[in-house]
């Protein structure tokens, strides 16, 4: 934590993405701590994780890539977070900014909120967004097609839903389904 006369205590936290032990962390940090403003730096993260955690005393959000580009960047962060001030990525600003200007009809939730998907589990939902049929993803996973069945199953039983399209938008609104060229959640 960093502290000037007359300015806001701050704490930086670092993590490669927005999972479940960084928001228990941010959890404990803000019950624990709720008057100091969190600084995070992060590889991955996107409008979903931020409203997420957004209740953690988050007060800037700084993604890795964009230390590399500019060392001084957490610096000049963290003294604008300290005097008040906060900070987005750019193109996650923007979001989070037509989210506020044109907000969607109240839908009913998909799935579970916090439900963490295996790894097999996440691997069959990204093959189905990019399109791929259960028999292919099988072959690409290289499992059989019984132990995929069963494993979508399982899926559907933990989010409640009966639908891959389901698993998908839930991925989606969870920030796990990335653009590799944008580095953003879709």
């Amino acid at each position: 934590m960093s502290r000037r006369p007359g300015l806001k205590h701050v704490a930086v936290l670092r993590s490669e993405l927005v999972d479940r032990p960084l928001h228990d962390t941010l959890r404990s940090h803000y019950a624990d701590h709720p008057d100091v403003a969190v600084v995070l730096v992060v590889e991955r993260i996107g409008i979903h994780d931020l409203s997420a955690i957004a209740p953690y005393g988050i007060s800037a959000v700084i993604r890795t890539g964009e230390l590399t580009a500019r060392p001084d960047l957490l610096t000049s962060v963290t003294n604008t977070v300290a005097r008040g001030g906060y900070r987005l990525p750019r193109m996650l600003g923007a979001s989070v900014q037509t989210a506020v200007d044109r907000p969607s009809r109240p839908r009913r939730p998909i799935g579970q909120p916090g439900v963490l998907l295996k790894p097999i589990d996440l691997a069959l939902v990204t093959l189905a967004a990019q399109g791929r049929t259960i028999e292919r993803s099988a072959h690409q996973l290289d499992e059989s097609l019984a132990y995929v069945k069963e494993a979508l199953r399982r899926l559907y039983q933990r989010l409640g839903v009966t639908a891959m399209t389901a698993c998908v938008r839930y991925a989606a609104r969870e920030g796990l389904l990335w653009h590799e060229e944008a580095g953003e959640a879709s």
